[in-house]
């Protein structure tokens, strides 16, 4: 994928077709096409979890490096948390995300405090010269980098925001013998 706006573009219409098949009139063709796209999903996170196996196992630190680059991509980063294969846990992720926009908010007085991650929630509240730009330029660096969050909340802010932008993992990964 060229650009992160063509990666929304696509996930907005997987998101669509999802809601699409989720109110078809038909329960015997929704299941049927849920079933397809969860077999698929199978397929794929097996197949990537072994490329990650082989890398690890054959390049060695250089295999661990290779994969901890990986999880730094946008792309690659994205399907790693869907298939729940990155490398790095979910707190690892979010304060990354937090740190990149640390200097932004610093160059306009500000700072991050009252940081709390956990249960794939992350809040965090800005103190000094915040406003609303702060809070959007934070909350987008935290869905960008945990996009399997399902709450993310600025404090001081009016507004709270999930993985918006996302396809929702729920809505792609059923439960075993749950089409």
């Amino acid at each position: 994928m060229r650009s992160t706006q063509e990666l929304q573009e696509r996930v907005a219409r997987i998101d669509e077709l999802i809601g699409r098949l989720d109110s078809s009139a038909d329960p015997v063709m929704r299941a049927t096409a849920k079933e397809l796209v969860q077999t698929l999903m199978d397929l794929h996170g097996a197949g990537l979890e072994r490329i990650l196996e082989i890398v690890s196992q054959r390049a060695g630190d250089a295999g661990a490096g290779l994969i901890e680059c990986l999880g730094h991509d946008d792309l690659v980063s994205s399907l790693l948390i869907l298939y729940d294969l990155h490398p790095q846990d979910f707190e690892t992720r979010a304060r990354r995300a937090l740190e990149k926009v640390r200097p932004m908010l610093r160059s306009r007085d500000a700072r991050l405090e009252g940081i709390v991650i956990g249960d794939g929630t992350v809040r965090a509240r800005i103190t000094g010269a915040g406003d609303e730009d702060l809070k959007a330029a934070v909350r987008e660096a935290l869905l960008e980098t945990v996009p399997d969050a399902i709450e993310v909340v600025i404090e001081g802010s009016s507004s709270r925001s999930g993985s918006s932008g996302f396809v929702p993992l729920a809505s792609l990964v059923t439960a075993p013998g749950n089409p």
